[in-house]
């Protein structure tokens, strides 16, 4: 199949073969699969089409992402990269005190003390 051709799936009904009732199947399927049913499964209205939108759209299990190449020895990690920066302007402190206050209240609310108070010492460094 193309990357440019849709796929549809039809909703179909079977039936129980104790009880002879037809069901509306939850998913739907290929033409191809509810044939291969041989009357067992019947179409029950129109398909959904779904299309495609080429190869780099959805999950592609395949395709697996190359690995990051590992950190060179010679650069320093930094933990708080905060505290080496030139500093924050007046709207991105208070964008951030804001935001660290309201969740610092948040986590006390449920009970997360030692979250709280991390995010209270981070507000505290950047002078929120």
């Amino acid at each position: 199949m193309s990357d440019n051709e849709p796929i549809l799936r039809y909703p179909f009904r079977f039936q129980n073969p104790i009880t002879g009732k037809w069901h509306r199947a939850q998913w739907k399927a290929s033409l191809a699969d509810i044939e291969s049913h041989k009357g067992e499964w019947i179409v029950d209205g129109p398909p959904a089409v779904y299309a495609a939108l080429g190869s780099t759209s959805g999950f592609q299990q395949w395709k697996a992402t190359p690995p990051s190449p590992p950190p060179s020895v010679d650069v320093p990690l930094h933990m708080h990269p905060q505290r080496d920066s030139p500093g924050l302007d007046e709207m991105e402190r208070f964008l951030t005190g804001l935001f660290l206050r309201r969740y610092a209240t948040y986590l006390v609310r449920r009970r997360r003390y030692a979250q709280a108070q991390g995010a209270a010492i981070l507000a505290r460094e950047l002078g929120a």
